[in-house]
């Protein structure tokens, strides 16, 4: 009887160390959650703040931001590959280059071992590594990261995605800004006829992709060509949007140019007074 009673004296210890020890765990964990919580506040914030192009004040909550993940996660951790990328998007769209470079880098290494060098994940960081290069005219180092993101999200998503569009958009502006214009062609054009594919002939990233394409037309030569693709963007923009929105005057402002270089100067000033009206409306 008495072993009973001990056993069960025992047990009821047990049971009670069990409880203590579950509720302690419990006790230490409770921050870090919070902490969890507070990083995607921010991370949340400052790319809310990048959207609206308030990028001074993304920067200070991205910084905090990454502060808290060093703080909470694992070095190998997502959520700092997630931090470093927008920190790294933030710090190269204000200029600061040399600090964006190697937080891109890290975030890249960080997914590619936890994930797979063909992530899609990988695939962002790379175009926006590329992106950097880009502005920075370092052309040589960005075309391999497009071709290789792009690469990624055909593989991934199939050859209609919209990061495939993106990714194939990126790649005809770096040859486009080198003056390689017979190769920016065809990236341009897939992209269209993706976007016409899924999206329809009247949606506004049609009138987009057609702008660019008028663009690189008129540097071909081709500037019959070149105007249907203007005309096209313009009544897109103007079926949408009606025919005082900014990016109507984004079209009418490259006709204007498009129109003074081909000698057709009447055009030009009916176009240019377009602008003018749509302009002072929003001053």
């Amino acid at each position: 009887m008495k072993i009973s009673v001990n056993r069960t004296r025992h047990l009821t210890s047990c049971g009670a160390r069990f409880v203590l020890m579950t509720f302690l765990a419990a006790l230490f964990t409770l921050p870090v959650f919070a902490q969890e919580d507070l990083w995607e506040e921010l991370n949340d914030k400052a790319s809310k703040l990048l959207q609206e192009r308030r990028y001074a004040d993304a920067i200070k909550v991205s910084e905090e931001a990454i502060k808290v993940a060093t703080d909470t996660f694992a070095p190998n951790h997502p959520c700092i590959a997630i931090s470093k990328n927008l920190l790294g998007t933030l710090y190269w769209t204000y200029g600061r280059f040399s600090e964006a470079e190697p937080l891109f880098r890290q975030a890249l290494a960080i997914y590619e071992e936890g994930l797979g060098p063909a992530h899609p994940k990988v695939a962002t960081v790379l175009q926006n590594l590329a992106d950097m290069y880009l502005a920075q005219d370092r052309y040589a180092e960005a075309e391999p990261l497009y071709k290789n993101a792009l690469n990624i999200y055909e593989n991934t998503f199939g050859p209609d995605h919209p990061s495939v569009v993106a990714a194939l958009n990126s790649l005809g502006g770096l040859f486009q800004d080198q003056g390689k214009y017979t190769e920016a062609l065809p990236a341009f054009e897939r992209a269209l006829r993706v976007e016409e594919k899924t999206l329809g002939s009247d949606h506004p990233d049609i009138a987009t992709a057609l702008n660019n394409l008028a663009t690189l037309n008129h540097c071909l030569g081709e500037n019959d060509m070149a105007e249907d693709f203007y005309i096209r963007a313009l009544e897109i923009y103007e079926k949408s949007y009606g025919k005082n929105h900014p990016f109507v005057a984004t079209v009418l402002v490259n006709m204007v140019e498009f129109y003074e270089k081909i000698g057709r100067k009447d055009e030009a000033e009916i176009f240019a007074e377009r602008v003018k009206q749509i302009q002072s409306r929003y001053e």
